[in-house]
């Protein structure tokens, strides 16, 4: 299995803001991971799913703040990338007798109801599923649409922005109240930014959805790798689109 060793790692958790809780990523092919608690019920909503390979560091992870993986309820994947959606699989088995909802947008969904091998893997990153242990196979997703209003748990509400640029069935997750943004991997920290040069990658459409999402009010930019942006999230955000504008000028 690629990176076997890595299942015995935690993964290291720390509440952002009530109810919202952060998981670090691994080092290779990974994500971080996020958790919404509803107080009430105590259910839990996941966004991102990992390698599959962190699965265990998560669960292990998700004790330390007294959060119980079974308590999951529902997972929302902001994009159809490996080290995004892997872990659908692993969980999934995990949550067997109480599965889960997955909730995905256009191409993710698409991918993921279909079981795709070969847009989850593409043959030109030469890695293949039995390298995490997983067997990759149709999913019951529900499909989310653009500026679609998700109401999670008793305190969040979260409107879905279609933001392509990295990939086709990239999604962020917006909640205005709490000024949260989930961007994926559009956007991260340090005015870095997703590439654009993987299968369904674009410059111009990835310059276009910063841009929609520079225009946000946003304190808590929680983004799939590196790290958080804790209560500067606009300045995080803006740093990104001034290096990305300054990149397409370069190449037009």
């Amino acid at each position: 299995m690629f990176f076997s060793a890595d299942e015995n790692r935690e993964k290291i958790g720390t509440n952002v803001l009530p109810n919202v809780y952060h998981f670090s990523e691994f080092p290779m092919l990974d994500c971080n991971q996020y958790i919404l608690q509803d107080p009430q019920s105590k259910n839990l909503a996941l966004f991102d799913a990992g390698n599959g390979i962190s699965f265990n560091g998560l669960v292990k992870g998700m004790a330390k703040l007294k959060l119980d993986c079974k308590n999951i309820t529902e997972i929302y994947i902001t994009h159809e990338h490996i080290d995004h959606v892997v872990g659908l699989y692993k969980i999934m088995d995990y949550l067997d007798e109480k599965p889960c909802k997955i909730f995905a947008y256009g191409e993710t969904f698409q991918t993921l109801q279909e079981g795709n091998v070969s847009k989850i893997f593409p043959e030109v990153l030469g890695i293949k599923p039995s390298m995490f242990g997983i067997n990759i196979r149709p999913l019951n997703v529900i499909r989310i649409t653009e500026n679609e209003q998700l109401n999670i748990g008793s305190e969040f509400s979260f409107q879905v922005f279609h933001t392509p640029g990295h990939s086709n069935g990239s999604v962020c997750y917006y909640e205005q109240d709490k000024k949260i943004l989930i961007p994926g991997d559009l956007i991260f920290t340090g005015g870095s930014f997703g590439r654009y040069d993987f299968p369904g990658g674009s410059l111009s459409l990835l310059i276009n959805s910063i841009k929609r999402m520079n225009d946000l009010d946003v304190d808590f930019l929680l983004p799939g790798h590196m790290n958080i942006g804790n209560g500067n999230g606009n300045q995080q955000i803006a740093l990104s689109y001034k290096m990305v504008q300054s990149i397409g000028t370069y190449f037009r």
